[in-house]
């Protein structure tokens, strides 16, 4: 899991980009028998667009550092420094980490965990494609005074598809064009380039996005072990939670709402546990004690989620409307919430595109731009109908359900209800656990020991 949702970052090489749960199962005399993973909240703009200084995911390094002479011709891999979406922060490398060696982990790992050779070589020919999908070239130009988009790299696009077990002209057609279905026919337009690079890298971030829950599902099947016995419902365990820690960089964009959200939840947990059950037992019991003061951020927690009216609540409400765009989110944000100014920042220039929230470790301003987009997470009815077109039955395994989309290719849920929804359920968890909190703090802004 670490190979394929970490990633090196400005402050961490070895950055954790997605939340997980760890349940470690006990038997009767304490042996461990099991376990069970669930995961949260991959970071999917990472696989595509990296910040400077930082990496993509780290499985991408390494197979290319790992693989073979013969295995990279077979995929038709070079170096990283040729791809797009491994190249855009300007650093290829990570202090500390061997890709190489730590690809012959990688796969040794695989196969302990019962991954056939078939099923790993399948996983290494979709993140080939994916790479080369990056460096798909497009070229625009006008026709009946719109912006069209032609693919120039025919030789890329046959790779491509031979990888994914595709027609070239439908991979083409997939990338370049969108199709309405109305009542009465199917109306297909040209894309503008903007718009089709945004449907490639759509494209690219669902695979990897599901490719990330079949191996962790893959996981799960080699180390979890259904409990017997006449009450199933219960068992002993050790939960594990691993989550992002809070974030604030000088660009904060909703993947750092979300994060900061989760670390509101835990934080209000925490305070729960430390300071509210503990205080209320000793009043319960007439305790004579002197109360201690701590800072309690239920009300941040109102402010983003829980509310009527809640930032994550109106984001959602601007991602459903068709016609809704980060400007418009952004006006109901301010006009719902800029009187509370104890908890909600709005700028004092009316051009800025940003909104500010006091959370409990400090003052973030979010830029609002690409918010809906993201929220949305948008694979439309083309996209799918490529992919079923497939005759890779591993590729079309990882989509064989409609999940988020209903009949018409449209969003169902956006991502964050989801991960509302997820924590929600992951929370409900804890307060049936007797909770131990460890603090990890950053003991310098260098990465190094003893600064």
């Amino acid at each position: 899991m670490e190979a394929f949702g970490n990633a090196k970052t400005i402050r961490n090489d070895n950055s954790s980009r997605f939340g997980k749960y760890i349940d470690i199962h006990f038997n009767a005399s304490g042996a461990i028998e099991g376990a069970k993973i669930e995961q949260y909240l991959l970071e999917k703009t990472r696989i595509v667009s990296q910040a400077n200084e930082e990496r993509n995911y780290h499985i991408f390094y390494c197979m290319l550092a790992g693989l073979s002479t013969e295995e990279k011709k077979e995929l038709e891999l070079t170096t990283a420094g040729d791809y797009h979406y491994l190249s855009q922060g300007r650093c290829l490398t990570a202090d500390g980490r061997n890709d190489a060696s730590d690809f012959s982990e990688i796969r040794s790992a695989l196969k302990v965990l019962m991954f056939k050779e078939p099923e790993i070589w399948s996983i290494f020919k979709i993140l080939a494609a994916l790479l080369h999908l990056g460096n798909v070239k497009y070229q625009a130009s006008m026709l009946s005074n719109l912006e069209v988009t032609e693919i120039i790299d025919k030789e890329n696009i046959t790779r491509i598809a031979n990888l994914l077990q595709l027609k070239p002209s439908a991979l083409t057609t997939a990338l370049t064009t969108r199709s309405i279905v109305t009542v009465n026919e199917r109306v297909v337009s040209r894309l503008g380039a903007a718009q089709a690079l945004d449907v490639r890298d759509g494209l690219v971030k669902h695979i990897y996005g599901r490719l990330f829950v079949h191996i962790v599902r893959r996981i799960n099947d080699a180390i979890y072990k259904p409990k017997k016995g006449a009450d199933r419902r219960y068992r002993t365990s050790i939960g594990i939670l691993d989550i992002f820690g809070f974030e604030n960089f000088k660009h904060n964009s909703f993947e750092q709402l979300c994060i900061n959200f989760a670390n509101e939840h835990l934080q209000q947990f925490f305070v729960q546990h430390v300071f509210k059950l503990e205080q209320a037992e000793y009043d319960g019991q007439d305790i004579n004690w002197r109360k201690i003061e701590f800072i309690d951020n239920q009300s941040a927690l109102d402010l983003i989620a829980v509310r009527s009216l809640s930032i994550m609540s109106l984001i959602d409400e601007e991602s459903i409307f068709p016609k809704g765009t980060d400007l418009t989110m952004l006006n109901k944000l301010h006009q719902n919430h800029s009187k509370n100014d104890r908890l909600y920042v709005k700028p004092k220039s009316d051009l800025s595109k940003s909104f500010g929230i006091n959370h409990f470790a400090g003052p973030v301003m979010y830029n609002a731009k690409g918010f809906l987009e993201k929220n949305r997470d948008h694979f439309g009815a083309d996209l799918y109908d490529l992919i079923h077109g497939s005759s890779f039955k591993f590729l079309t395994n990882l989509f064989d359900d409609s999940d988020g989309m209903d009949t018409c290719g449209r969003i169902r849920q956006t991502v964050g209800s989801k991960f509302k929804k997820s924590l929600e359920t992951l929370m409900l968890q804890l307060q049936n656990c007797e909770p131990f909190f460890i603090r990890c703090i950053k003991p310098n802004e260098f990465k190094t020991p003893m600064a």
